[in-house]
């Protein structure tokens, strides 16, 4: 009898430990997948502010700010233009027709997007460097907006990489 009773013994002890071992659910591991695979939110490229082409580095500074005012218009034109760590924010103005534009348009009060499309090219074009004088960079800015000759004032704050600023007003 006691085989029996050892062979009885190991069946309980085999069936108790398979039994432990799948446990009640709610003490059971639970594994969950999390790769997301959802590409309804990845970043689009080709949208301003995600573009590298609209950082900065690809115009050579980090802000870019530019007025310039005429007799019969102050602020006739206003750029502005800021590169954060995650967002860039632009805002580019125009009134009346007293400044020739690239893109023809006599009256544009713009922002974000629709501010960028308009100042991409403008502000690539501009080719600005840290080394270059003052009077280099009011002649690119000049040719680049292609500001007409009676401007009365020309300002322009321009913070570089280095956290360097250059301030600059021209008057005539």
């Amino acid at each position: 009898m006691t085989f029996k009773n050892s062979i009885v013994a190991i069946l309980m002890l085999t069936s108790l430990l398979t039994l432990g071992a799948c446990g009640p659910e709610e003490h059971a591991e639970i594994t969950q997948d999390t790769t997301n695979n959802n590409i309804k939110n990845d970043i689009d490229d080709s949208e301003t502010g995600e573009n590298p082409a609209d950082t900065g580095e690809s115009y050579g500074f980090k802000k870019f700010e530019l007025e310039v005012d005429y007799p019969e218009q102050e602020e006739a034109l206003k750029v502005n233009y800021k590169e954060s760590k995650d967002s860039t924010d632009a805002e580019y103005k125009t009134i009346g027709n007293d400044i020739a534009l690239d893109s023809g348009d006599e009256n544009i009060d713009a922002t974000g997007d629709e501010a960028m499309a308009h100042l991409r090219t403008l502000l690539t074009a501009l080719q600005l460097k840290e080394d270059m004088d003052d009077e280099k960079i009011i002649s690119q800015i000049i040719k680049t907006f292609d500001v007409k000759d009676d401007y009365i004032k020309i300002e322009a704050d321009i913070t570089w990489f280095n956290d360097e600023t250059t301030k600059i007003e021209a008057t005539q």
